[in-house]
């Protein structure tokens, strides 16, 4: 039986998950494919040292990403790997405005 650990609260609405995964399209937006995936690879490698667990110190290997994978990997790093949602999702709006 799979628990669910509460990691995203009340962030877990569909709302909120469609945005992410608008987000994730976005990053790299205009950019060729092959530039937008690393680009997504490198956001989601910068996330680690915000995690709540011991996994802070530890290096993370994303290989370039399609967004929907990114989006995949969004939710396992936050999930599982203790980076904060709110944090990773503020992270990547500010990321996506900034380009």
């Amino acid at each position: 039986m799979i628990r669910d650990s509460a990691q995203f609260g009340s962030f877990c609405g569909l709302d909120n998950r469609r945005e992410l995964m608008r987000l994730m399209v976005r990053l790299g937006e205009g950019l060729p494919d092959e530039h937008a995936r690393r680009l997504r690879a490198r956001f989601l490698q910068s996330l680690l040292p915000a995690s709540t667990t011991s996994m802070a110190g530890l290096a993370l290997s994303v290989t370039p990403c399609s967004a929907v994978e990114g989006y995949h990997l969004l939710v396992a790093i936050t999930g599982c790997l203790g980076v904060p949602i709110d944090e990773a999702a503020a992270r990547l709006e500010r990321l996506v405005r900034s380009q």
